[in-house]
């Protein structure tokens, strides 16, 4: 089961936050709003920004046009999905590299 992130109750009512809730599995990150999956892959996640309160915290998501603002979440939830956002991002990019090293290093021994 990939790690999951949601509003709490409390920040849902406080806030007046919709239901979404966000997932993480493998290089995807998945929003889900009003039972609506939306699936990209991290690395075209253009921005994203935390902006953490005192209780509850706001996270946006842009992709393209797209723009999702999710609020009520608990700030020590939000900073763990920003934490596991970047872990995810990095091991992408580091398979990327790798695999270009590799190709690289395939041609020159070819060469």
């Amino acid at each position: 089961m990939p790690p999951t992130w949601q509003p709490s109750a409390w920040g849902k009512a406080l806030t007046r936050s919709g239901d979404w809730k966000l997932a993480l599995h493998g290089d995807k990150v998945t929003v889900t709003l009003g039972g609506v999956a939306i699936v990209t892959v991290v690395e075209d996640v253009e921005i994203l920004v935390v902006t953490r309160g005192l209780f509850w915290s706001q996270i946006r998501i842009e992709v393209g046009e797209w723009v999702s603002l999710l609020y009520g979440i608990r700030s020590k939830d939000a900073a763990a999905f920003e934490r596991a956002f970047a872990a995810s991002l990095l091991a992408l990019q580091l398979r990327q590299r790798t695999a270009e090293f590799d190709a690289a290093a395939h041609r020159a021994s070819l060469g």
